[in-house]
């Protein structure tokens, strides 16, 4: 069976250190009208377009269901959903349809900044009606470096998207025995992304390419002497598979290191207040 899922990032805590910063951001530009209601948890599956963005523009949000801890990654710019602790059960399981628009003189802004104003405002929204308050900390952990092997990459850069076109989504799919995945007109960042679905630890992008590629990355294990598949899925094997096929077909090297992760730390939340 195979699953597949657009990028999502993950980290992998093995020491601390550190150096702690309360964030308060209630005080920060909101919101006008906010409403905020719990999906039930029997709700029917829901149909997304991948492509959708939960922001629009004119400074408003609305996501027909999304978990508090998705709002807290893109509020906060998080990279990673295992360097954000602390949420309890309820925040983890349930999700909400959010709907927010800001006053009527929000300015017109580009996409770009238009993003980043709503993520000032959603910061408000989690501190006002989640009572969300958090601290950063910076721990040094083992990470992934992904390197251009010795030889070369091998992959054939390709012409940058057009505007309003983006860059491409990387698909990541794990199934019984094989892995892929699959990026168009994707940069070595989106890459990267990817690879934290596999290897459950932060990946640093250390290439030095700043173009667009397609990519089509997969393996799949052998079946075992006896007939029956070896399932490498996210353990060992499977891990290794990538590793190999990324080196010797791409032309690119995951190497391990030591380096700074930084954490969200979650103090306090509550359940959202009423509209």
């Amino acid at each position: 069976m195979r699953t597949w899922s657009h990028v999502a990032f993950a980290g992998f805590c093995l020491a601390a250190v550190a150096a702690a910063q309360q964030l308060v951001t209630s005080d920060g530009p909101k919101f006008e009208v906010v409403s905020i209601r719990e999906v039930p948890r029997n709700a029917p599956p829901l149909l997304r377009d991948p492509d959708a963005s939960s922001v629009l523009p004119g400074g408003q949000y609305t996501d027909p269901r999304v978990t508090l801890g998705s709002m807290i990654v893109f509020a906060y710019g998080i990279r990673s959903y295992l360097q954000l602790q602390g949420l309890p059960a309820w925040a983890q399981d349930g999700s909400f349809a959010v709907t927010a628009r800001p006053p009527a003189d929000f300015p017109a802004l580009s996409p770009s900044a238009n993003r980043e104003q709503v993520r000032l405002m959603m910061r408000s929204m989690l501190a006002d009606r989640f009572h969300l308050r958090l601290h950063t900390e910076t721990r040094q952990e083992r990470i992934m470096k992904l390197e251009v092997a010795k030889g070369g990459i091998k992959i054939k850069e390709v012409d940058p998207p057009v505007p309003p076109a983006k860059e491409g989504r990387v698909n990541a799919a794990v199934g019984d025995r094989d892995g892929r995945m699959i990026g168009n007109k994707s940069t070595m960042s989106g890459m990267v992304a990817a690879l934290v679905i596999f290897l459950k630890r932060p990946v640093t992008d250390a290439t030095g390419l700043t173009g667009y590629y397609d990519f089509d990355i997969k393996w799949s294990a052998p079946d075992v002497a006896d007939g029956r598949p070896a399932t490498p899925g996210l353990g060992a094997e499977g891990i290794g598979l990538l590793v190999s096929v990324l080196q010797s077909q791409f032309g690119l090297r995951l190497s391990s290191a030591i380096g700074p992760v930084e954490h969200w730390i979650v103090d306090q939340v509550e359940p959202p207040s009423a509209n």
